[in-house]
């Protein structure tokens, strides 16, 4: 079982003080095994920040005297067990983090904690304040450097996050934002999970460069092991909130496939036909794509609801109770008129015999009506679904906006 024990602050002579000085930045430094670089951190950041600034520090079940180290320094420290990956400590660390602002460091002495005063000032202004290694990249082992510049392209590319470095582990976003995006990263895939939503969310970005310096102690991150899991997240994410690029793309290219296959003459120059086999490519190829095209549509909805998107209007058409029902009716009658076409090609076969039967074409065009009017038929109910619940949470959104406007008091959750 996975607890969370806390180091409470030692008697300090400014306690007073933090108690008449509200914190407005959590400064959280998640760590594992780092006995050996966490002073240096430590010393680093209380020696940059002041009144205002709150140290966290999350203790992923280290086996060395990490936690020892922390508490001789005036920091909370919250501690996993058992070592469940750094994305999980940093959401433990949110979970805690009494800032509005939150500005997360790494534990190995890499990133300079005298640009924390300054992402704190940035975040006044901008939602994400990022800090890329411009000096120092030297410092970087060359599998991890050509491994950061392929994620960067491959983010950039498949998410449309702008900027680079998108893997730093100096960042800092405010608290609102992070807790909006329900993350979900318990490795070093954490950072690629933050951009990433962070795009999706189209919070204002300022970058920062900054010096990186040399690692103390023990590496912890495995080239191969979490460049896969990092991959792996970065596909992940764009099947549930790039629906464009992952469905809806992919189901009008199967579209066009489809007209071209049924438009090829259905005999070549020897004669033979080959139009049965055309028909059942164009078949597979039509409802593979509007199977394609469908789900990218409830996904779409789905992000939505999450507010990881804004409602689409051809969506909101599409979604309108008139034209739900009008979809019920036309693939009530496909079912129909493709079921009852079937049973009269499938009669002709048994009581004529598979010699006599000679409407292949006929048939595969029978089921494909069948099958796209069932498929038509769930798509449109799980589209309702989700446009409902979409809805509500839209009409809720409206109202806390209208309670904020009248009454200027952010309403109690």
């Amino acid at each position: 079982m996975v607890s969370t024990t806390f180091h409470r602050y030692p008697n300090l002579p400014g306690a007073l003080e933090e108690a008449l000085c509200p914190i407005h930045t959590t400064v959280l430094i998640p760590v594992y095994n780092e006995e050996a670089a966490l002073p240096r951190v430590l010393e680093d950041v209380i020696a940059n920040v002041g009144p205002g600034y709150e140290i966290l520090v999350v203790d992923d079940g280290s086996s060395d005297a990490t936690v020892a180290v922390a508490q001789r320094y005036p920091c909370r420290v919250i501690s996993h067990q058992v070592n469940r990956g750094k994305g999980a400590a940093m959401r433990t660390g949110l979970a805690h983090a009494r800032g509005e602002k939150v500005i997360f460091i790494d534990g190995d002495a890499t990133y300079p904690a005298s640009a924390i005063p300054e992402i704190s000032r940035q975040l006044d202004q901008y939602d994400l304040v990022r800090c890329v290694r411009h000096d120092g990249r030297d410092k970087i082992p060359l599998v991890n450097r050509l491994g950061n510049l392929f994620f960067d392209h491959l983010i950039r590319s498949v998410h449309q996050v702008e900027g680079a470095d998108v893997l730093s582990g100096l960042y800092g976003l405010h608290r609102r934002h992070l807790l909006a995006m329900q993350l979900e990263s318990d490795g070093f895939d954490i950072e690629t999970e933050i951009m990433v939503k962070a795009g999706l969310l189209a919070l204002t970005a300022h970058s920062m460069p900054i010096q990186y310096h040399e690692r103390i102690g023990e590496k912890k991150l495995k080239p191969l092991r979490d460049g896969w899991a990092i991959l792996l997240r970065v596909l992940r994410l764009a099947a549930i909130f790039n629906p464009f690029a992952t469905y809806i793309m992919p189901g009008l290219m199967l579209w066009l496939l489809a007209l071209a296959v049924v438009l090829i003459p259905r005999h070549d120059p020897s004669g033979i036909s080959r139009g049965e086999p055309a028909m059942i490519l164009g078949a597979m190829a039509f409802l593979t794509g509007f199977q394609l095209l469908m789900l990218g549509g409830v996904v779409h909805l789905y992000i939505t609801r999450h507010g990881m998107r804004r409602p689409s209007r051809i969506l909101d058409l599409l979604t309108r109770q008139p034209v739900r029902l009008a979809n019920y009716a036309f693939a009530g009658l496909l079912v129909l008129a493709g079921g009852v076409w079937t049973l009269v090609l499938a009669s002709q076969w048994v009581w004529g015999g598979p010699a006599s039967f000679r409407s292949g074409q006929e048939l595969i065009i029978a089921l494909a009506m069948v099958v796209g009017g069932t498929k038509l038929f769930a798509t449109t109910l799980l589209m309702a679904l989700f446009a409902s619940n979409t809805a509500s949470k839209q009409c809720e959104q409206d109202h806390r906006s209208a309670v904020v406007r009248l009454s200027g008091v952010e309403p109690v959750q």
